[in-house]
């Protein structure tokens, strides 16, 4: 069942979600995103949603964007970097990014990019690549919490909230405001993954 006209911020949102334990702190440039409202309202942006941010994502060095830790595994800081301009709706440049990452997180977040392009066909290649991952079950737990069409499901489904979006796209605006939702918290459930993995020996 929908939500109806569901209006909180992107971090309100997420604070009533039960996420994954969220690290300490995050750099500002990272806290910048997770906490600005205007971002993920688009299921199928068409083009950045803030400038502004981006252009502060992409001047960040990988030493900006790890906020003085050490990073342990540079992929997954891509990763992360990646995730924060698909965050701003730059779709064409986290595809870049993470085409060129190997590995079972990136080709989850390759299949999200895809299904955001409207690109549903490539978006199920790339998440049956990247198999179940242990953030599904956190997932899982926090998407239920919004979602009863998920809470029915044993463990978080990208094939199914894909197969949502595709409905939602031929027409069927009844979930539309869930599924938004629903993106926010997958969001930041897989951004707080590849984020601690990047700092983790």
């Amino acid at each position: 069942m929908g939500l109806g006209c569901w209006k909180k911020t992107l971090s309100e949102q997420l604070a009533e979600a039960t996420l994954p334990e969220a690290m300490d702190e995050y750099p500002e440039i990272v806290s910048a995103v997770l906490r600005d409202g205007h971002l993920l309202r688009k299921l199928r942006p068409t083009e950045a949603s803030d400038v502004a941010l981006l252009l502060k994502i992409r001047a960040a060095s990988d030493a900006d964007l790890a906020g003085g830790k050490m990073v342990a595994k540079p992929n997954m800081l891509a990763l992360a970097r990646a995730a924060l301009v698909y965050a701003c709706d730059s779709l064409h440049e986290s595809h870049m990014i993470v085409q060129g990452i190997s590995g079972d997180e990136s080709a989850y977040w390759h299949g999200m990019v895809h299904r955001r392009e409207g690109d549903f066909d490539n978006a199920r290649y790339w998440f049956r690549r990247a198999g179940t991952l242990p953030v599904f079950s956190q997932l899982h737990r926090a998407a239920s919490a919004v979602s009863s069409v998920v809470a029915a499901q044993a463990n978080w489904d990208p094939y199914l909230y894909t197969g949502l979006c595709e409905q939602e796209k031929f027409g069927e605006q009844e979930l539309r405001d869930e599924l938004v939702k629903l993106q926010a918290i997958e969001f930041r459930a897989m951004f707080d993954d590849v984020w601690r993995k990047s700092f983790k020996t």
